[in-house]
């Protein structure tokens, strides 16, 4: 099972289009969107398309934080055997097949993340190189989410915005999950991604404060 969460509030031009790739050739087994308040036409479209598609499911969450459907994401996708679960940025373009190309590379990994921003036009075969917490980046990545089961938790719940990917990593290192970066996935993203309510500056300065205070601890 491949299951693609996207966390949005917002963002329907960006939103649209990544969730309808995905759906179009069954790129993936499920598409989740988690609905952070969106007052745009999101609301109407995903209603309609989760009415006609049971591969797509709609949760609403209007005073979640972000890392919060994070965890839920987690959470739920760690009830489902065998299953693979990509969290996207809501505002990112990648090639339909490139998923199950990930989730075939990271073969044998728990714990795995899009290298950089290579666009969909120089995308070669996915290849999994070996990494730890400090050395992954991008905005797409995936885990197998039996390696959460017995976890209560991924995200730190006092992060707020900016740190989340390097708290799961880390926690998910600690454990001893198996990471890798996976080179050779094209992803587009978008300068206009969600704005989540709340003063971001201070948010991500709480974040930077915070993981520095919890991690070196």
């Amino acid at each position: 099972m491949l299951i693609a969460a996207i966390p949005v509030r917002d963002a329907f031009m960006w939103t649209k289009p990544l969730v309808e790739s995905l759906l179009d050739g069954n790129a993936v087994d499920q598409v989740w969107l988690f609905d952070n308040g969106s007052t745009d036409e999101t609301v109407a479209w995903t209603e309609a398309l989760a009415a006609q598609d049971q591969r797509f499911m709609v949760s609403k969450r209007p005073n979640a934080r972000l890392y919060g459907m994070w965890n839920e994401m987690v959470s739920r996708a760690s009830g489902i055997p065998g299953t693979s679960l990509a969290i996207l940025n809501n505002d990112i373009e990648i090639s339909p097949l490139a998923l199950r190309e990930m989730q075939r590379a990271m073969e044998g990994f728990d714990l795995a993340f899009v290298d950089r921003e290579i666009g969909l036009s120089q995308a070669s075969q996915a290849l999994a190189v070996p990494a730890s917490w400090l050395q992954r980046t991008g905005w797409a990545f995936m885990l197998r989410a039996d390696f959460w089961r017995s976890e209560a938790f991924a995200i730190d719940p006092g992060l707020r915005i900016w740190w989340g990917d390097d708290d799961l990593a880390r926690r998910a290192e600690a454990r001893g999950a198996r990471l890798c970066v996976i080179e050779g996935i094209g992803v587009a993203h978008e300068v206009s991604q969600s704005v989540y309510p709340g003063d971001i500056a201070g948010d991500i300065e709480h974040d930077r404060e915070y993981f520095d205070r919890i991690w070196s601890e």
